[in-house]
């Protein structure tokens, strides 16, 4: 008898970010190598089987939906898969008492590394995630850094680990998104470089905007900043009027989706100075739509970008301030990086993640 196929969708709802983005893409992949696949989850997805769920584990509920998740997780779960079965977590869920053979990705330690972020995680990953971990079966980091800190953290067994690259959405980011109308739409007129997710202080922009006070009278650039209100961007608002720089900054907040392709290709660069990330997608996204990248050194920043991207030391002014300064400068070392970033691209895609993952969970 083939073994049945099933996947926690409980992270998805109408219009998933984040966790949601990756187990959206990975599930889809996955139904088209496997139609007989059953998804739990809350929303429809197409072109795979549902079993709908209650609303209630939606994360557009905030802190209560990820409760309700945990419990759905831990008590309801169990029942649905039998013994044979192969139960795939895209997130980092397993479900203690399920017979299942359960399958976990682990995207990244933000919560231990930076306990202010989400105290309530810096505890699930201290105190849970080992016996979580002891469970499954399999285990699928989406970087080498991701894979590196799990061996460093807890006690597991590296040969039930494989590393899947994340993949990005062509069809989203690509350089035929380059409508101008997005610049007047939001008052941008002048040349500029962009940074995004503005939401927590790991994000490190503040950085950037000393850098960029430095030398701010050798250009007529303006620095772009994407990400909803948060006391960090308040913080960031502050700092921009220290340094004298406040007209020299744009803070758009949320941005539509569908603008932000256009952001990125008409940007001089896009710059990403985080001081850690589980693997980095904006530097995909970036790259696909034309845009020079210009990143920090860190965790598992070089994976996503090989060759394609400056690099600098994230907790060096100086450092940032050079690497500004090498790609806003000199023409040809920015188109240079356009096109090395192009090429990296080759190396991921969705349909690739999820066929390594179908492959990966449905073996031996």
């Amino acid at each position: 008898m083939a073994k049945r196929v099933f996947i926690n969708g409980s992270i998805l709802h109408e219009q998933p970010s984040g966790l949601g983005i990756y187990a959206e893409n990975v599930i889809k992949q996955i139904g088209r190598k496997n139609k007989d696949i059953k998804v739990f989850c809350p929303v429809d997805i197409e072109g795979v089987e549902v079993i709908k769920i209650t609303d209630k584990v939606k994360p557009s509920y905030g802190r209560k939906g990820g409760f309700f998740r945990f419990l759905w997780t831990q008590l309801v779960l169990p029942f649905k898969a039998g013994k044979e079965d192969i139960l795939y977590h895209p997130f980092q869920y397993i479900s203690f008492l399920s017979r299942a053979r359960q399958i976990i990705t682990i995207h990244d330690f933000i919560p231990v590394h930076f306990p202010e972020v989400a105290k309530h995680q810096y505890y699930y990953y201290k105190y849970i995630m080992p016996f979580l971990l002891r469970k499954a079966e399999k285990i699928i980091c989406i970087s080498e850094n991701t894979k590196k800190d799990l061996l460093d953290l807890y006690k597991v067994d590296e040969s039930k680990i494989k590393v899947v690259y994340n993949g990005y959405d062509k069809n989203v980011f690509n350089r035929e998104k380059k409508d101008k109308a997005v610049l007047q739409k939001y008052g941008i007129d002048k040349d500029y470089i962009i940074m995004v997710g503005a939401a927590y202080p790991h994000k490190n922009l503040e950085s950037v905007l000393k850098a960029f006070s430095q030398i701010k009278d050798k250009t007529d650039y303006k620095v772009v900043i994407v990400g909803k209100g948060s006391a960090y961007v308040e913080k960031l608002k502050a700092m921009a009027a220290e340094l004298n720089i406040s007209d020299r900054v744009i803070f758009l907040g949320y941005v539509d989706g569908q603008d932000l392709p256009a952001l990125y290709y008409f940007a001089k660069a896009f710059v990403y100075p985080t001081l850690y990330e589980g693997f980095g997608l904006p530097i995909l996204e970036a790259a696909a739509c034309g845009t020079a990248v210009i990143c920090g050194d860190n965790s598992s920043l070089p994976e996503a970008s090989g060759e394609g991207a400056a690099f600098f030391d994230a907790r060096s002014i100086e450092s940032i301030k050079q690497a500004l300064e090498a790609v806003l400068f000199d023409e040809n070392y920015r188109l240079e990086l356009i096109r090395k970033g192009e090429e990296n691209l080759k190396n991921f895609s969705w349909e690739k993640t999820g066929e390594e993952i179908y492959n990966f969970i449905t073996k031996g």
